[in-house]
């Protein structure tokens, strides 16, 4: 009778969730309480490892990667482990290094390994020295990041959900991924230890995280900022623990459901479209690391409770990371993001032929155990039919012809100016990637240090207007929604007002203008139109001002920029190519958010190398006004707050235009030097006179006309 109950009562609440816009998070981690498990469940369970096994086994890569992880767990067994601690030092972005956590990464990666090797094979000698590295790990003070120490944090400017009054900072995103680890060494090593070893791995779990945030949530910034992905990642870490404890502790079913509704929070802040505001790079991140609860939590309801099939993970779970590629905006990361596991377990649970395509195609794996938990995945990889896309929850745009690198591709953005957590003073910005070269892009990032997230976060070059491809007038830059300690401003920033992708062409338009304060800026409207079959790129600014302001058309480029009258010929010099062909990893390694990370990517994809025909590739971009205008190229320098700081310098072009009226139309055309010849130059004209404002330039003997009217934008040929 009490499991027919229990069914009922499963039954039940599955269809309140279905049902339901909220779930109900209390009554479903009662129900996973009252469905006790044999050790290990969190990630596998017993009558699974035959199958994971054979697979390894018959597997090549799988097998490759179990056989480096099992001589890596030769070296730990016979490696002595280290033991004294290094000072923990809290300045840690200052100084520029962090001993004290790679200390307690090594430790738990080492115990994580060993713990996983004793699962797959049975020996208990892993048993013994997993406990070695994990009891040095459940010893110490804390799991905090040093910078995310109250000296450090405290004068952060706080995301959207995030209360300014914050004062206790004893859990963060690496004591997360700490917990996490350690969740799953317990579920491992559960029958093979002794109880005073359970106890003491039990005892760390309760001190170092669940009982540092239960039932004090209210004082964590990252419990309510659903919109940051440290909301998602730390509410996984403490519902990791909790789940791994529920045998002993059945009463945690409290943070279970805490946990759970905070993840779900964090989803429900992802945009219909898939997409996230902090940028690439941190969705991969957030999501990437809440998917261990999520994947746990289904396991543990027997299906009952599947986050796999939020909306934002279901039916086309990495469309921003596909979509979104060359698209560096923010903190984040144009380049392919995601761990390999990560991506091939969305793809898997969602049976999205997209998010095979983008897992097979651009994210490789670094041969870790998550690979071999989440392996590739068994879904038929097909690319997109459409390679532009509009996300308009977030007010990003792509346009491209396909995803080969001799497609030119833009990323542009508008969207609000109300993430001083990762967002940049940008809107209206945009890229131009060709054969993997940066001909317009984003200011490089220098590594994060203690002031970039404070009150000084808009005088970095990375993130203010300046260091932006935006315009400008009289120099006035755009603000921030937020300060520190200052009440939220609304409708800063900006919104795409047009989008459109054609057989032949696709385009943008979109509205800057509240991004300013308006002082100077009276109104900016730009247009992009991508050119499919000839690779040409059109932009068009509509600036009103004063009369006899400055107008700035700023540009920010990856490569050597030469200007020759109104046209400033663009091509790769030595150096950019060696450094973009330096190798470089695309995904991770085993070492996770416990690792040091910099300029906002998260053990990401760096950049691709360019293509072959990248060393010859040209572009030109030729300026044009119907009045006087000036054609200049500059740098700026950036100099991080670090102790070892090296100062580099931005390389940027400009249009320059001395208002001769009130509303101005300024334009520019890119185009590849290959489509230019001396029997045949392209010939690019503005007429800004027309109801409808056009820019026409010929190229094989053909004439395009881009037409930007109120309710379109066209092309035509002849």
């Amino acid at each position: 009778m009490r499991l027919l109950r229990l069914l009922f009562a499963l039954l039940a609440a599955s269809v309140s969730l279905l049902l339901a816009e909220t779930p109900d998070f209390k009554a479903l981690a009662s129900l996973i309480a009252q469905n006790p498990r044999q050790h290990p469940y969190l990630i596998f369970s017993a009558e699974e490892k035959p199958a994971m096994l054979a697979r390894i086994k018959n597997d090549p890569k799988s097998a490759e990667t179990f056989a480096r992880v099992l001589l890596e767990g030769r070296r730990l067994l016979h490696a002595t482990a280290e033991r004294e601690a290094p000072p923990r030092i809290i300045h840690t972005r200052y100084v520029g290094a962090d001993d004290y956590r790679r200390y307690v990464s090594e430790h738990i990666d080492a115990a994580f390994t060993l713990a996983f090797l004793y699962q797959m094979t049975g020996d208990s000698a892993y048993v013994g020295k997993a406990f070695e590295h994990a009891n040095i790990v459940c010893a110490q003070e804390s799991w905090i990041q040093s910078a995310h120490s109250f000296d450090v944090i405290y004068p952060r400017v706080w995301p959207y959900g995030a209360k300014d009054d914050q004062v206790v900072f004893s859990y963060d995103i690496t004591a997360s991924a700490t917990s996490q680890r350690l969740a799953y060494i317990y579920d491992w090593l559960h029958s093979a230890l002794t109880k005073a070893q359970r106890d003491r791995i039990r005892g760390a779990l309760l001190e170092k995280a669940i009982t540092r945030v239960r039932g004090n949530y209210e004082y964590f910034w990252w419990a309510t900022a659903y919109k940051c992905n440290w909301s998602g990642i730390c509410h996984t870490g403490l519902g990791l623990a909790a789940l791994a404890l529920l045998g002993e502790d059945p009463q945690l079913t409290d943070v279970i459901a805490r946990s759970y509704e905070g993840v779900w929070n964090m989803l429900e802040h992802v945009g219909t479209d898939g997409a996230w505001q902090e940028g690439r790079g941190y969705w991969a991140y957030g999501v990437g690391e809440s998917l261990r609860l999520i994947d746990a939590l289904k396991r543990a309801s027997g299906g009952k409770v599947n986050l796999f099939q939020h909306r934002s993970l279901y039916p086309h779970p990495v469309d921003f990371g596909l979509f979104g590629l060359t698209g560096g905006f923010g903190d984040g990361s144009g380049n392919p993001v995601g761990e390999s596991y990560v991506i091939n377990k969305m793809a898997q649970e969602s049976g999205d032929p997209q998010a095979a395509w983008y897992a097979k195609t651009f994210v490789r794996s670094q041969g870790s155990i998550f690979d071999l938990l989440w392996p590739e995945t068994t879904v038929a990889a097909q690319p997109p039919t459409e390679a532009s896309k509009y996300f308009p929850s977030i007010d990003w745009a792509f346009l491209r012809r396909d995803f080969t690198p001799d497609s030119v591709t833009i990323a542009t953005k508008a969207g609000m100016n109300d993430d001083p957590h990762h967002g940049h003073l940008d809107i209206g910005t945009f890229n131009l990637t060709w054969h993997n070269l940066t001909f317009v892009g984003e200011v490089p990032r220098t590594p994060y240090d203690e002031q970039y997230f404070g009150a000084l976060r808009w005088d970095y070059l990375q993130a203010r207007t300046a260091g932006h491809n935006v315009v400008m007038v009289n120099g006035e830059e755009q603000i921030c929604a937020k300060l520190k300690d200052q009440p939220w401003q609304s409708g800063i920033g900006g919104k795409i007002m047009h989008y459109q992708s054609e057989p032949t062409f696709s385009a943008v338009s979109m509205d800057p203008t509240l991004a300013y304060p308006g002082k100077e800026l009276k109104q900016w409207q730009r247009s992009i139109v991508l050119d499919k079959v000839n690779n040409i790129v059109v932009v068009l600014d509509r600036v009103r001002c004063a009369v006899g302001a400055d107008i700035e058309v700023r540009f920010h480029t990856g490569v050597e920029a030469t200007i020759k009258d109104n046209q400033v010929l663009l091509h790769a010099a030595a150096e950019n190519i060696a450094a973009a062909e330096a190798p470089r990893a695309r995904a991770s390694t085993t070492k996770r958010a416990t690792t040091p990370t910099k300029n906002g990517e998260h053990r990401y994809a760096t950049a691709e190398a360019p293509t072959a025909r990248a060393r010859n590739s040209t572009m030109t971009m030729q300026a044009l006004f119907a009045g006087n205008f000036t054609l200049t190229k500059g740098r700026q320098p950036d100099l991080p707050v670090t102790q070892e700081a090296t100062l580099s310098w931005a390389p940027y072009f400009s249009t320059l235009v001395k208002a001769p009226a009130e509303e101005n139309l300024i334009a520019a055309v890119f185009y590849p030097g290959e489509l230019n010849s001396a029997s045949q130059p392209i010939a690019c004209k503005l007429d800004a006179q027309s109801q409808s404002p056009n820019v026409s330039y010929t190229v094989n003997s053909k004439t395009i006309t881009v037409e930007f009217s109120a309710a379109a934008i066209t092309r035509t040929e002849k």
